[in-house]
Order: structure tokens, then C-alpha cells, then sequence
């Protein structure tokens, strides 16, 4: 049986939808970008629509399981930081889109796919001006020569520059002392500690 003019528009609007999504993940050079979020939604599309056809709603559920299955595969923790949620939702309301194209609900996937590009667009500028305010927390691994209290100089740069200590740990290995940071503070704040310690002749790596 040949594809009717409404299947292949669903399927073709599956792929607009998904296309616009993962354009807008892939020029922030995610993992899940333009083909992943296409072929979810497109996939989900499909599923839903044979599910339709045979009446078996266990493809559905299917869906969503197999779905939280990609997401989770995006989500890892790197630099002290969980990173990849972004990424994990944007799957998981990719694979939601297509389940309404196939539905036939075009009106709500169009509008809800616009929702989701203004998300992500609008609100990824919100959150940098969050870190740029001081929300941004980083991990510093940072090494210097063995001298008496030189942790100590270290420890009292990060409130000097504005920096909230969450917490550390510190060592002493083959003549080297060693810590590590996990601070918060604005991304101006984080520059100019960089800067400051780059120029201390005492700090052997900063990372």
C-alpha cells in the first residue's frame, strides 16, 4: 500500500519540527544535534502512527521508555558539573513532538516545537547573564612548589577575588602541593583569579 498525502506530510513535518530542534543543538555543538534529534522525532513519529493503525498502545509507552533510555545516555559529570540535562530534555520533548504529529495534534506540536526553540534560545542567553551575575561554579585542580603556608595563600585567593569556597581537598606529593577548589562565583570573578594565579611563580599548573 502506497503512503497517503497525510502520512507523508506528518512524516515531513516530523522532520521540520526535529530538523529545527536538533539545528539548534548542533550550532551549540551538542552531542544530540541535527540527524539525533531529527531521527527521534521522525522515529516517534513513525511509532505513533503504527500504533494508531494496529491499536497497540504499548508502542506509546514504548516510545517514552526507549526514549529516557537516549537521555540518560546524554547525561554525564564532567568537571565536577552534571552536564547534557539540556540535551537529555531537548530528546525527550523531541520524541513528545513527534508522538503528537502522529496523532494528528499539528496545531499543538507546531506551537509547542516553537515553545521549545524559544526555550532554548531565549533562555539559554538568560542563564549565561546568571553566570555572568554569579551563579557559575567551577572545579580547580591546582599544583604549586612546596612552601610553607602556600595553601593558605591559595585558599584566601578565591575570597579575595569574590569567590565562594563549596569545598576542597588538598595534598602533598614528590615535593609538589596539590588541591582542589569547587568554587562559585560570577564568570568575571573566575577570570581574574585565573589571572592572578597564572602570574604567581610559586603555581605550577592550574587546570
Amino acid at each position: 500500500m502506497l503512503i497517503s498525502p497525510e502520512e507523508l506530510n506528518k512524516l515531513l513535518l516530523a522532520v521540520l519540527i526535529g530538523g529545527l530542534i536538533g539545528f539548534e543543538r548542533e550550532i551549540h555543538s551538542k552531542a544530540a544535534g541535527l540527524r539525533t534529534i531529527t531521527l527521534i522525532t521522525l522515529g516517534a513519529t513513525l511509532f505513533t502512527m503504527l500504533s494508531v493503525r494496529f491499536v497497540d498502545d504499548r508502542v506509546v509507552a514504548n516510545i517514552v521508555t526507549g526514549v529516557g533510555f537516549l537521555g540518560a545516555g546524554a547525561i554525564l559529570l564532567s568537571e565536577g558539573k552534571v552536564k547534557g540535562l539540556t540535551t537529555a530534555s531537548s530528546i525527550w520533548v523531541a520524541a513528545a513532538l513527534g508522538m503528537a504529529i502522529g496523532l494528528d495534534e499539528f496545531r499543538l506540536a507546531i506551537f509547542s516545537a516553537g515553545l521549545v526553540l524559544v526555550v532554548l534560545w531565549l533562555f539559554t542567553r538568560l542563564d549565561r547573564l546568571v553566570d555572568v551575575l554569579g551563579r557559575d561554579t567551577r572545579m580547580y585542580e591546582i599544583t604549586s612548589l612546596e612552601k610553607p603556608g602556600k595553601l593558605d595563600t591559595i585558599d584566601a585567593a578565591f575570597p579575595a577575588h569574590g569567590l565562594k569556597i563549596i569545598r576542597t581537598r588538598k595534598k602533598k606529593t614528590n615535593g609538589l602541593l596539590s588541591g582542589e577548589w569547587e568554587v562559585r562565583g560570577s564568570l568575571q570573578q573566575h577570570n581574574h583569579l585565573v589571572e592572578s594565579l597564572l602570574k604567581d611563580p610559586d603555581v605550577v599548573e592550574i587546570r
